[in-house]
């Protein structure tokens, strides 16, 4: 298991430095990071690599030869049938050693109130907290189900949908190039898929099953009913809460923490102290742990 050791030798340290878990987060003062490296004791360098994009594109160029370096994203759009793929197999050549939060954010992690309500921080009782997180989830239900139905879309409509062509032969003039692009039988095809699925009456559909999911059919948003605790956008929910009343948190300095640096301090704090933290993160750390004892 992961813990702490004194009097590590060089060579231990140059050992363990090539194991890399690449994060989501532009720089050090990123959540990701800074959660991570409070989850994590040695054994481990924690780097942010920017948007999940370009880490999933990292990923696929650098884990053949690189196989102790791992890679953590947002769920944003990803299906859970993936997700659980990843965790199961991890490391997994043929998802580039690649995990997926099984939430849409790591900031969804700290909106379950039985966690945040462990931070030293907290100046409310639990039912307050609870009232004060589904207040801010429910102002940004629609928005959040209309920008999913978006990104589902997009993302649906960004598959390879038609293959290059590969013989020069086929193209000897200007002429046959553009008749052999008019002939390509998918432009059509692609058409048609996009009016589908831009069609109101599609993206009505789609818009109340996300709905229903998230709310499993009721008016407002309740805890333990629908999945929209995994879905909600957890970063503006997250920094509405924290940096509330609800949340005192003083530096050094004497003065009141705000911002980023206040929801970097609950959050790490909550990694420290907290009697139980959420099973993925628990998974996580079991699952690095283990990759790193194997590779010894």
């Amino acid at each position: 298991m992961i813990g702490v050791r004194r009097g590590i030798q060089p060579e231990r340290v140059r050992f363990q430095a090539r194991h890399v878990l690449f994060v989501e987060g532009k720089d050090q003062n990123a959540l990701d990071p800074k959660v991570l490296s409070e989850l994590f004791d040695y054994g481990l360098r924690i780097e942010p690599l920017g948007p999940a994009y370009r880490i999933k594109s990292v990923a696929e160029a650098l884990h053949p030869h690189h196989p102790t370096y791992y890679f953590l994203i947002d769920r944003d759009h990803r299906t859970i049938e993936f997700i659980n793929h990843c965790w199961h197999d991890f490391p997994n050549p043929d998802t580039s050693n690649l995990l997926v939060w099984r939430r849409r954010e790591i900031e969804n992690y700290f909106l379950d109130p039985n966690y945040l309500i462990q931070s030293r921080f907290c100046r409310v009782q639990q039912d307050d907290l609870a009232r004060q997180i589904l207040q801010v989830a429910n102002k940004r239900l629609f928005l959040d189900v209309a920008n999913h139905i978006i990104i589902s879309i997009r993302e649906d409509l960004k598959k390879n949908w038609i293959q290059i062509f590969s013989n020069p032969d086929d193209f000897p003039s200007k002429e046959i190039a553009l008749k052999k692009l008019n002939q390509a039988n998918e432009f059509d095809q692609h058409r048609i898929r996009v009016e589908n699925a831009v069609s109101p009456e599609e993206v009505e559909r789609r818009f109340e099953e996300c709905l229903e999911e998230m709310t499993n059919g009721n008016d407002q948003l309740a805890f333990g009913s629908g999945d929209w605790l995994d879905r909600v956008s957890g970063k503006r929910v997250l920094a509405q809460v924290i940096n509330s009343r609800y949340f005192r948190v003083i530096s050094t300095d004497g003065t009141q923490l705000q911002g980023r640096e206040k929801i970097n301090e609950v959050a790490k704090d909550l990694l420290r102290n907290a009697k139980y933290v959420p099973a993925d993160f628990t998974e996580l750390k079991r699952l690095i742990a283990k990759r790193i004892e194997e590779t010894r």
